[in-house]
C-alpha cells in the first residue's frame, strides 16, 4: 500500500525512533519509507494538507512532549467525532497521577478509531479512518513506541493488508530463476505443507529475493509469510539482531516459525550475511562470509536459498547446532553448507536461548581461514587426541574465576617469590622479584601438586569454565588474564585448589600458545585480572565489590550479557528461611516485628538501573554488611549467583523476593561479554582494552 510519512520533530533526538517505524512500515508499504520531517505545526500542516489530497494512508509521527495536544487539535481540524473511549479512561485512571479532567481529555479519541495503548495510556497511538483514507498517529516517546508498534500498529496493518490483497499474479516478473533454486523452495514448502507448519520472514530488505525464489511455486504465499521488523537494533550484534527479527516474526504472525536474513554486513574478516530460523524456544543463526570475487546478486540468492533450506531442516526436526564446512571437492556432501557451486563457504552458527523478553546466545564457532602453521601445534603428547570433555568438579577445588575470587577475599595462600607489599597504586601484591624468576616465561606450573606443561595447566583452567565453544579471540583473552593472574600472585608459577579439565580442545590450546607470555601491567608491575561468567549488563568497580580500588577495574558497559541465558535469576526465602539465616550469621542481629524491615538494600551502583546495582551495603536487621558478605555470610549455602541484586518483601505470601543479575561477582572481564565481542569482530587487545582499561599489554 502508498503512504506518505510525515514527523513532527526539531532536529535529531529523534531519529532512531523514526528509523524503528520506517522498519516497521517497510513490509506494508510499496514506496519509499523515508519520513518527511517539520520542525513545528505550522510547517507540517502545508505537506499534510497536500497529502490529504493525493494519499490513501498518512502516518504522522509526533514529539511525545507535544503528541496529546497536536493529536487532539488535527482530529479537530478534520471535524471527526471524538468520544470517550471506556478502556482508555481505565487505563489512564489506573496508571498515572493525572486529574479527572485531564483523564478525560486523553480518553477523548475519534469514534471507531483503532487504538495503540502504551502500557499506561498516556501515549495511545491511534488510526483513523476516514472514508477511503486512512491517518495514523504515533508518539515519539522511548518508553512508549515499541508496544505501540508492536501490539498495535502491526496487528492493525496486517488485518488491512489480508482484507486488501490483491488477486495472485500469474506470474512473477523478476530475473530468472535457476531450476535447483525452484527445487529448494519446493521441498520446503512440501516439508511445511506435510508437518502442518508456517514460517514467519521478517521483512528486511535482503528478504525480497526470497519471495523472487518463491514466486513461481504454488502454495508459497500459503506457508511463507513476510512481517515488518519492528525492532530497534540499538546494541545488539548482528547475529543476535537477525535473531531477534526473527523471533518478532513469529509472535507477529502466529506462525510456526521465524525467519530473517540480514542485509549484507562489512567486518575485517569480509562481507556476511547472517540468516536465522526460531521456533519458541531456540533460534539458529548461521553467519555466512561473501567470497572475494563474488557479485552481491550471487552472494544474496545463495543466502536466501540457504534460508529457505534452514527452514526445511527446522520443518523436519532436524537437530541443527553445529558447523560443518562444505570443501572445493565436495568432500564433505550434504551438509548444511554443501553448494552446488561447491566453492567454500564459512558458516558461524548460534544456538540462541529465547528468554522471556530478550534473546541469549551461545556460539558454536571455527575460523574462517584454516589456521596459520604456527597455531596448528598439537598439546603434549600426554593428550594428543584432546577432546571437550570436562571432568567433574572435585569438592576441594573451584574454577579459576571463582579462584581468584576467594583469594581476593582470603589472601594468597601459596608463599610469595619474594616479600610482597600492598600499595595505593592499585597493585595489592607488588612483584619484586628479580629478572630470572619474574620476567621468564615458565615451561612447566606446579598445580594441586601435579607438574605440569605450563601452557597445557592454563589450557586445562580455561577449558574447565569456557571450553572451544568460545571464540578464539575470546579464548585468548581469558588466556591472558589468567596467566597475567598467576603472574601477579607471585608465587613461583605454584597454584593449589583450582580446577582443571580433564582434557582440552586444540582450539583451546591453540589459542593459549598464541598468546602465552603476554600479561596485562600497570605502573610496570603485573595487573590484577579478575573475571567472572557473566555480567548485570555493567561491570562492577573493584572498590564496589572488593572494598579497594584498582584504576583499571572500572565499571564498563556490557550490554550484550543483558541477552543471555541466566542474565536474570529469581530466588524465595520465606520469613521463617531469612531469620534462620541471619540468625545462623550473627545470633545478636535483632529483627523486628515489621517483616518487610528485615532486609533493605541501602547502597548499590545502579549497575541495572536506578533501583538494582552491584550491592555496597545491606541492612540486615538493625545490623549493616557489606553486599559481600550479604550474599557470601548472611545468604551462605543459598547460591546466590551474583552480588547485583534487589529484595522485595511480599506481603501476601510472607516471603522475600530475591531478583539478581549476572553470574559471579563482577568486576574485570565478562566472559560471555569477551565471547560476545569476539564474535561481532573484536581481537583480543580490544576485549583486554575493555575491561581492564588502563592496562598495558606486555611481553
Amino acid at each position: 500500500m502508498d503512504m506518505k510519512l510525515l514527523a513532527l520533530t526539531a532536529g535529531d533526538a529523534h531519529a532512531h525512533l523514526l528509523v524503528r517505524i520506517s522498519g516497521t512500515l517497510s513490509g506494508f508499504c510499496d514506496t519509499d519509507t523515508t519520513f518527511a520531517t517539520y520542525p513545528t505545526l505550522k510547517a507540517l500542516l502545508p505537506a499534510f494538507a497536500e497529502a490529504l489530497q493525493t494519499q490513501r494512508m498518512i502516518v504522522l509521527a509526533i514529539d511525545g512532549a507535544k503528541y496529546n495536544a497536536i493529536r487532539t487539535k488535527l482530529c479537530t481540524a478534520l471535524s471527526l467525532e471524538m468520544v470517550e473511549n471506556k478502556e482508555l479512561y481505565e487505563r489512564l485512571s489506573e496508571n498515572t497521577g493525572l486529574s479527572l479532567d485531564e483523564i478525560g481529555k486523553l480518553a477523548s479519541v475519534p469514534k471507531d478509531a483503532a487504538l495503540f495503548p502504551n502500557a499506561d495510556g498516556l501515549y495511545t497511538g491511534l488510526a483513523v479512518e476516514k472514508g477511503k483514507q486512512t491517518i495514523v498517529f504515533l508518539p515519539l516517546e522511548e518508553d512508549s513506541l515499541t508496544p505501540v508498534l508492536k501490539n498495535g500498529l502491526v496487528p492493525y496493518l496486517m488485518r488491512k493488508s489480508v482484507a486488501a490483497a490483491p488477486p495472485k499474479a500469474e506470474k512473477h516478473d523478476s530475473a530468472p530463476v535457476s531450476a535447483a533454486s525452484n527445487e529448494v523452495v519446493r521441498r520446503t514448502v512440501n516439508l511445511l505443507r506435510e508437518n502442518d507448519a508456517t514460517v514467519a520472514v521478517s521483512s528486511t530488505p535482503s528478504a525480497q529475493i526470497i519471495r523472487s525464489l518463491g514466486a513461481d511455486t504454488p502454495d508459497f504465499e500459503t506457508y511463507f509469510l513476510f512481517t515488518p521488523h519492528v525492532e530497534d537494533k540499538g546494541d545488539y550484534s548482528m547475529t543476535d539482531y537477525a535473531a531477534l527479527l526473527a523471533k518478532s516474526a513469529k509472535e507477529l504472525s502466529g506462525a510456526t516459525f521465524g525467519a530473517c536474513i540480514s542485509d549484507i554486513c562489512d567486518a575485517e574478516g569480509g562481507a556476511y550475511i547472517c540468516i536465522t530460523v526460531a521456533d519458541d524456544k531456540t533460534a539458529v543463526v548461521r553467519k555466512l562470509y561473501r567470497e572475494d570475487d563474488e557479485t552481491e546478486n550471487s552472494f544474496l540468492h545463495d543466502a536466501a536459498e540457504e534460508l529457505i533450506e534452514l527452514i526445511g531442516e527446522k520443518a523436519e526436526g532436524k537437530g541443527m547446532v553445529g558447523i560443518e564446512v562444505a570443501d572445493a571437492a565436495g568432500e564433505k556432501s550434504g551438509g548444511f553448507l554443501s553448494k552446488t557451486s561447491g566453492k567454500v563457504t564459512m558458516s558461524i552458527l548460534a544456538l540462541v536461548l529465547a528468554a522471556a523478553v530478550t534473546v541469549g546466545c551461545i556460539f558454536f564457532v571455527r575460523e574462517r581461514r584454516t589456521r596459520e602453521a604456527q597455531n596448528t601445534t598439537q598439546p603434549p603428547a600426554a593428550t594428543e587426541q584432546p577432546d571437550t570433555t570436562i571432568a567433574p568438579v572435585v569438592t576441594d577445588t573451584v574454577t579459576i574465576s571463582q579462584f581468584i575470587y576467594n583469594e581476593t577475599i582470603s589472601g594468597v595462600q601459596e608463599t610469595p617469590a619474594e616479600t610482597t607489599t600492598a600499595n595505593a597504586a592499585g597493585v595489592a601484591i607488588d612483584t619484586t622479584m628479580n629478572a630470572d624468576s619474574g620476567d621468564e616465561i615458565p615451561s612447566e606450573m606446579l598445580v594441586n601438586g601435579r607438574m605440569l606443561d605450563a601452557k597445557e595447566a592454563v589450557a586445562r583452567m580455561i577449558e574447565a569454565e569456557m571450553d572451544s565453544t568460545y571464540n578464539t579471540e575470546a579464548i585468548k583473552a581469558q588466556a591472558v588474564a589468567v596467566y597475567t593472574y598467576l603472574k601477579y600472585r607471585n608465587t613461583n608459577w605454584k597454584i593449589t585448589g583450582v580446577t582443571l579439565a580433564e582434557d582440552y580442545s586444540d582450539e583451546v590450546y591453540n589459542a593459549v600458545r598464541a598468546v602465552f607470555g603476554e600479561y596485562l601491567s600497570y605502573n610496570g608491575a603485573p595487573a590484577f585480572t579478575p573475571f567472572f561468567r557473566l555480567s548485570a549488563g555493567r561491570t562492577a568497580a573493584a572498590e564496589t565489590v572488593f572494598g579497594t580500588d584498582y584504576p583499571y577495574l572500572r565499571a564498563v558497559d556490557s550490554i550484550s550479557d543483558r541477552t543471555e541465558d541466566g542474565y536474570l535469576t529469581e530466588l524465595i526465602f520465606s520469613a521463617d528461611d531469612i531469620r534462620q539465616l541471619v540468625y545462623a550469621y550473627d545470633a545478636s542481629i535483632t529483627l523486628g516485628d515489621d517483616t518487610s524491615t528485615w532486609i533493605e538494600v541501602l547502597d548499590h551502583d545502579g549497575a541495572v538501573n536506578t533501583g538494582t546495582g552491584y550491592v555496597r551495603t545491606v541492612r540486615v536487621g538493625d545490623r549493616e554488611v557489606s553486599g559481600r558478605d550479604f550474599v557470601n555470610q548472611v545468604m551462605a549455602g543459598k547460591n546466590l549467583p551474583s552480588l547485583c541484586l534487589s529484595v522485595r518483601y511480599q506481603a501476601e505470601t510472607n516471603e522475600f523476593l530475591f531478583e539478581v543479575y549476572g553470574i559471579g561477582d563482577g568486576v574485570g572481564m565478562s566472559q560471555r561479554g569477551a565471547d560476545r565481542m569476539a564474535a561481532t569482530g573484536a581481537e583480543y587487545t580490544e576485549i583486554l582494552a575493555r575491561y581492564y582499561n588502563g592496562t598495558v599489554l606486555t611481553v
